[in-house]
């Protein structure tokens, strides 16, 4: 690498600094929203690209550079500009940097984040179609700085709180509390900016998805006095060919923040904001190395604890030694009967992509947990590695089942006619003898990305003409989609807290579909996802039961918009008997009401998890004869731990007393989503034949 004159490149960075770029206003390439205001580079293109520009005329050579050691050398322009496009990126937030004649700098047209150990350039790369990471027009919290003195340190530390919408005006409210950790190389301020915390929790609170509640991000580096300082090295090497420099022992920077946590934070943070401070309503969690302090203070601590944590990051699998539940932690985890008893939700989650060694040693954790027999909720979030976009999906993911099984449940969770996904129901559950599971349980892996063929997601606009606006729905083709086949369609309704993005948010949809059709055990079928909520604002937020009236309405939104724009959009056999309707929970009701309510539109009708939007069994059946010749299959499911069993119990009963042939499958689970992945891989299979 030739030596580089600092001062010499000083004028360099400045020119860059000032300068006014001249960019093409027709190539559909924007700005990115992590710019400095007024610059026009980076540019997001529609197909993903990003178009780096800065203005460096004395240089030799530029080169633009991402962490995953992507490379892409620049080209000089006659007016001194240096600029690169690069290949289609992954949605979501991305570290980069700038080798001018070898110097590594930041982009002076983009914003700077601390990451991989330093101040770094960052691009954030818009993901169409999913927005619960932006500001919107909700009731907004807010993220204050605080200061606090540590004894363990015997130093300053910065925290940032994040306290709810409404903090302020009631005095009298307290609030359960989420410790939530950064990973190695960054710091307090990682879930504040790169993780939009704030934005997270405001979307989901609107939405009735989570209780409101205090989230404290600490720096998880800590030294006693007289310790080696921790350096907050990048998760890669910095450069190409170059190790990171050498780190302290991990341990005992771990023990020392473990007490910075137990003996100086919590006790301040009970102590200065309006806390419950006891553990059903104190949880932790944090990404990567965050994750790994998470199981590690957490599992010593269970009476501080009983909400853990781990994005990409988790307690044990790590180094390639097999995690034993009756010997690691301690033993804490030795009787699972008592630690299920005590910990009331144990979270994992890890992206598809990430590198080999990390992703197989979490999901190596979760299958010793399974076969241990220790619960716990494990999630993977599709096409992603270890970046930010992981980690601000298992924040949405993790939030919303916080705190409803402490002592104070979640008003939402009092109040709701149907409990959110994922939240303990109350209520008492009454078995029946054949209330018993029609097939056996699925494998774990059904939504697992295999090396199979894949098919195609997308987001599609159509007119909806009873709603009279444009509404969008998400699309799956199977893979080798091809206008020459013609194929069966699966219309897939959510529930009464999602939307069109909902079943592939926690169901993957379109990799159960996948593995299915390579394994020859369902046919090739087209998928589409709309949104039930037929109503101009079709958001799931503010009081969401409140839109209950729009989820009846859809039922002509289905028929007279979204049948008729796939069939002419997509090659389709368009007849009943090559069209399926399901869902979840309230699309569970609706797949009912309207499918059972138009047997000359679907022959295969499938209710998972019903909601009491259900029409009475007589209505929903009002001609049994006709059901009986018409319906290729009725699929009626739910878990024996969902309050909502009544109203599945009570369909099935009416179907039983009319003789309407009908599969009724009661398995283990609850309101939750792998109770409805399970049924959608097993109704898959038999529909269309």
């Amino acid at each position: 690498m030739p030596s580089v004159c600092f001062a010499g490149l000083l004028p360099l960075i400045l020119a860059a600094a000032s300068y006014q770029e001249a960019v093409p206003k027709s190539d559909g390439a924007v700005p990115a929203s992590s710019n400095i205001r007024g610059s026009e580079f980076p540019r997001i293109h529609p197909d993903r690209r990003v178009t780096f520009r800065i203005k460096a005329p004395d240089a030799q050579k530029v080169v633009f550079g991402f962490f995953d050691e992507q490379r892409y050398p620049a080209e000089k322009g006659e007016d001194g500009a240096w600029t690169a496009t690069t290949k289609p990126q992954a949605p979501g937030f991305h570290y980069y940097r700038v080798f001018v004649d070898g110097a590594e700098v930041n982009d002076p047209g983009s914003e700077t984040f601390f990451g991989t150990g330093k101040m770094t350039s960052g691009v954030e790369i818009p993901e169409e179609g999913v927005d619960h990471h932006l500001p919107k027009d909700v009731p907004h919290g807010e993220i204050r700085e605080r200061w606090y003195f540590s004894k363990t340190t015997q130093g300053w530390r910065r925290i940032f709180v994040y306290t709810p919408p409404g903090y302020d005006a009631d005095r009298e409210t307290r609030y359960p509390a989420l410790y939530l950790q950064h990973g190695g190389g960054e710091d307090e301020r990682g879930w504040p900016n790169q993780g939009r915390v704030g934005f997270i929790l405001d979307n989901l609170l609107a939405g009735g998805k989570a209780r409101p509640m205090l989230v404290v991000m600490e720096q998880g580096y800590a030294r006693r006095p007289g310790d080696t300082a921790p350096f907050p090295g990048p998760p890669r090497p910095a450069t190409p060919g170059q190790a990171p420099p050498p780190r302290p022992d991990l341990s005992r920077m771990f023990a020392t923040f473990e007490a910075v946590m137990v003996e100086d934070l919590i006790p301040m943070i009970d102590a200065t904001y309006r806390t419950i401070p006891d553990r059903e309503h104190r949880a932790m969690a944090g990404l990567s190395m965050g994750g790994m302090q998470t199981f590690q203070i957490g599992l010593n601590h269970l009476d501080l604890f009983a909400h853990l944590g781990g994005f990409s990051g988790a307690g044990g699998g790590f180094g390639g030694v097999p995690f034993d539940a009756k010997t690691d932690h301690g033993g804490v985890m030795a009787d699972a009967s008592a630690f299920n008893a005590r910990v009331r939700l144990l979270w994992l989650g890890i992206g598809t992509t990430e590198p080999e060694r990390m992703y197989a040693s979490v999901k190596g954790y979760h299958e010793a947990l399974e076969q241990a027999g220790v619960k716990h909720v494990y999630y993977e979030s599709p096409g992603t590695s270890h970046e930010w976009l992981t980690w601000r999906r298992c924040l949405r993911e993790f939030a919303p089942l916080l705190f409803a099984t402490a002592a104070q449940p979640a008003a939402a969770a009092q109040t709701s006619p149907e409990p959110r996904p994922g939240r303990p129901l109350r209520g008492a559950i009454v078995l029946n003898p054949d209330d018993v599971p029609a097939v056996p349980e699925p494998p774990a892996d059904i939504d697992a990305q295999k090396d199979v063929p894949h098919g195609k997601l997308e987001m599609i606009p159509y007119e909806s003409r009873s709603v009279g606006a444009t509404r969008k729905m998400q699309v799956y083709t199977p893979p080798r989609y091809s206008k020459e086949m013609k194929y069966p369609v699966l219309y897939l309704l959510h529930g009464i807290g999602g939307d069109e993005t909902e079943w592939q948010r926690i169901a993957h949809p379109d990799l159960v579909l996948d593995n299915l059709i390579a394994d020859g055990k369902a046919l090739p079928m087209i998928v589409v996802m709309p949104n039930g909520r037929a109503q101009k604002n079709d958001r799931a937020e503010g009081d969401v039961f409140a839109s209950a009236p729009a989820f009846a309405a859809f039922e002509r939104d289905l028929l007279e918009s979204v049948i008729p724009t796939i069939e002419a959009r997509y090659s389709v056999q368009a007849d009943r008997e090559h069209r399926a309707l399901a869902g979840l929970s309230m699309g569970g009701g609706q797949a009912l009401n309207f499918g059972l309510g138009n047997l000359d539109a679907f022959a295969w009708v499938g209710g998972f998890s019903s909601a009491p939007n259900t029409r009475p069994p007589a209505e929903l059946v009002p001609e049994p004869k006709a059901a009986r010749e018409k319906l290729r299959l009725l699929w009626v499911a739910c878990g024996d731990k969902d309050g909502l069993l009544r109203i599945s119990q009570g369909v099935h009963a009416h179907l039983k007393e009319q003789d309407v042939p009908h599969v009724w499958h009661v398995d283990g689970h609850g309101h939750d989503a792998t109770e409805w992945k399970n049924n959608l891989y097993h109704f898959a299979q038999r529909i269309f034949r």
